[in-house]
């Protein structure tokens, strides 16, 4: 009995594993596994940024091609990752800091601008008493060829805080400007990373809460802004488009009557001169700055936010959807023919490897070679790889 009994432990162990492989009809619902890849925050085992401390929630693209990442958690960690090499460098944490949120910018001398705050979209819980989320300034210096710093602190310049007991919810550079909005008061703010000015901060986009239950504060405050030559625009209370901190007789497509509740969570720039929108309600929309109205083009998921878009070199856009308690699903958008491809899951299958899923992902980049970033947001996160077919 004792003999089959140790007998019968292999073949339990074995039957585990043989029921948790996927069917291979699951493989049509996710991401097409020839185009998409993960990379670990680091060098596994010991060199990673650890579980609690790498949830991804901004990105940005240097001048030398060079993509820049923070994460938040318990400590927020700056990593680098060249595209030659292929694998994500972490540079170290930054003091005293726990939130990046859509707040990292990269100018075109290649200086990395990062933007803390103590948490966001959370009824501004965590701000009794803080004294305003600060303007990073990192210079990178030879980070090609430094070693892997997980536990030690990043070197920064501090630029100062731009609205005192604020943080910093997200930000866009256009030359040598800065733009920023503030958490959870909603403020829009200016910097200049030339000359000695500091900061402007020129007025709300959002003065009373969302209508709610009593205990809830947050503010209709826009997550992306869209920076031009001649203008700033965001999105703010009741939904409405602003041009600086004024407000336009427009407003982000949703569904009536949820105007109070719709924000612009995205923003980009294709590649046939339009500038597209999406909407934390789920909505793709087209804007024309010229004579400031909106095309509403739909839903590409049936999932609240669309919380990532990029213009690729094929012509079309590529989105990312899915609230908190969803599952993360990549679309595509083709200007040209206005049609939609639902790509699927964001999911890595390299068993019998590793094999890694993203249910939420809150960071979007594109890459000079075309590659696109997708930067996961829980507990233990990992950088997604897209390449987009020609």
């Amino acid at each position: 009995m004792r003999h089959s009994a140790f007998l019968l432990i292999p073949l339990l162990l074995c039957a585990a594993a043989a029921t948790a492989q996927r069917t291979t009809g699951y493989d049509y619902s996710v991401v097409s596994q020839v185009r998409v890849d993960l990379r670990d925050l680091g060098y596994p085992p010991h060199d990673v940024i650890p579980a609690g401390e790498s949830a991804v929630r901004s990105l940005a693209v240097a001048p030398n091609g060079a993509l820049y990442g923070a994460t938040s958690g318990k400590r927020s960690h700056l990593f680098v990752l060249f595209p030659v090499h292929g694998y994500v460098q972490p540079l170290g944490f930054l003091e005293g800091v726990t939130t990046v949120h859509r707040s990292l910018v990269v100018s075109d001398q290649g200086d990395v601008y990062i933007g803390t705050s103590a948490g966001v979209d959370n009824d501004g819980e965590g701000y009794k008493g803080y004294p305003g989320g600060r303007l990073l300034k990192y210079t990178p210096k030879n980070d090609e060829n430094k070693p892997i710093r997980v536990d030690a602190p990043v070197e920064v310049t501090d630029l100062g805080i731009p609205v005192p007991g604020e943080g910093i919810y997200c930000l866009a550079i256009s030359g040598p400007t800065i733009w920023g909005l503030t958490y959870p008061g909603g403020n829009l703010f200016r910097y200049q990373t030339t000359g000695a000015s500091g900061f402007t901060v020129l007025g709300k986009v959002a003065e009373k809460p969302i209508p709610g239950e009593n205990f809830e504060k947050d503010k209709n405050v826009s997550r992306a802004l869209l920076v031009t030559p001649s203008d700033v625009i965001s999105s703010g209370e009741d939904g409405y488009l602003y041009s600086f901190a004024s407000r336009l007789a427009l407003r982000a497509p949703t569904v009536h009557g949820r105007e109070p509740y719709n924000r612009v969570d995205a923003w980009t720039l294709a590649a046939n001169g339009a500038f597209y929108g999406g909407t934390s309600d789920g909505y793709l929309f087209r804007f024309d700055l010229g004579s400031r109205k909106i095309a509403n083009l739909g839903k590409p998921l049936n999932q609240y936010r669309i919380r990532g878009l990029v213009s690729a070199k094929n012509g079309k856009l590529y989105g990312v959807g899915g609230d908190d308690d969803e599952m993360a699903r990549l679309f595509s958008y083709d200007p040209a023919s206005g049609a939609y491809e639902m790509l699927g899951f964001i999911d890595v299958n390299r068993r019998p490897y590793y094999s890694w899923q993203a249910y939420r992902i809150d960071s979007m980049a594109i890459g000079h070679d075309g590659t696109i970033y997708l930067g996961q947001a829980e507990r233990k996160s990992k950088l997604y790889l897209y390449h987009p077919a020609p």
